[in-house]
């Protein structure tokens, strides 16, 4: 185990079987994953660089929580799993400015879909974030969300109008 401080973290990894556990990990096969798997290597070299210390691949999360808007995705959320476990927990999360300001939660027992049995934590990249559409296939559905009366129906409903 290599024990690697972060801020007021302190982990305790097994870095070989964690690069192992990303060289053998199903990844998810809808689009928006394999879009950002496509083209999220390099892209922020300060985030990539802190996951792998980790062991962690970043071009092959847990999960990614995205949204389609108009000729982008807007990626919410991208979870990694580390083989180990969090020796002291701190109190905030871990702050990332890469070209954009990136918040690292670390989770211990939190269980974004993985492969993994013996112990765990999880890292995620909690942001709003966004890649361009690089597939060969057609971009999806962008969600329409009509932010005036998604308010008005909560509106509507707290005062039973």
């Amino acid at each position: 185990m290599t024990k690697i401080q972060k801020d007021e973290y302190v982990f305790e990894v097994d870095i070989e079987k964690t690069t192992e556990y990303y060289k053998t990990h199903s990844l998810c096969e809808c689009d928006c994953c394999k879009n950002f798997y496509a083209q999220i290597g390099g892209k922020f070299p300060k985030l990539e660089s802190f996951l792998s210390e980790f062991g962690v691949d970043i071009a092959k999360p847990d999960e990614c929580t995205s949204v389609e808007l108009d000729d982008t995705i807007q990626y919410i959320g991208v979870d990694y799993t580390v083989c180990g476990k969090v020796a002291t927990m701190g109190q905030y999360e871990i702050d990332i400015h890469d070209n954009l300001f990136f918040n690292i939660v670390i989770t211990d027992g939190f269980s974004s879909p993985n492969e993994q049995t013996d112990d765990f934590f999880t890292i995620s990249i909690a942001n709003v974030f966004e890649l361009p559409w690089v597939l060969d296939k057609p971009f999806p559905s962008p969600v329409q969300f009509n932010a005036t009366s998604k308010i008005k129906e909560f509106f509507k409903k707290i005062f039973k109008a």
